[in-house]
């Protein structure tokens, strides 16, 4: 009986932590791609000061987000978005419209990847 409680209690927090990872990991995306469209916003407006401002917030956000994501997902996703931000910092920093432009949405793609991927679904499981 005691190893049955202790089995349920263990399943009990997988759970609860996978849950809470998950609602995690959709939070700081929906963050993340706010962020992204305001920075897409300003360059289609070519306001190049305020781009790199909205560019600033997200790099910071991506940073602080990172870290932790790094224990929750596979790290080759966490290489393409590093990839990806570091393209747009550079498309940015020559004024590159149309460039900068294919990587947002190639990082909004990406940052949508995340939590469908992460989802507990059919598909996932097998």
């Amino acid at each position: 009986m005691k190893s049955f409680i202790a089995a349920m209690v263990i399943l009990a927090l997988i759970v609860g932590f996978g849950f809470y990872s998950f609602n995690y990991l959709k939070e700081t995306t929906n963050t993340l791609v706010v962020k992204t469209v305001s920075l897409e916003k300003n360059a289609r407006a070519r306001n190049w000061e305020q781009t790199e401002k909205s560019f600033g917030s997200l790099d910071t956000s991506w940073n602080k987000v990172n870290a932790k994501w790094a224990m929750l997902i596979d790290h080759q996703e966490l290489d393409k978005i590093n990839i990806s931000i570091s393209r747009i910092r550079e498309y940015i920093n020559t004024r590159h419209l149309p460039g900068l432009m294919a990587e947002l949405a190639e990082l909004k793609l990406l940052l949508a990847h995340i939590p469908e991927r992460e989802s507990l679904n059919l598909d996932n499981m097998l």
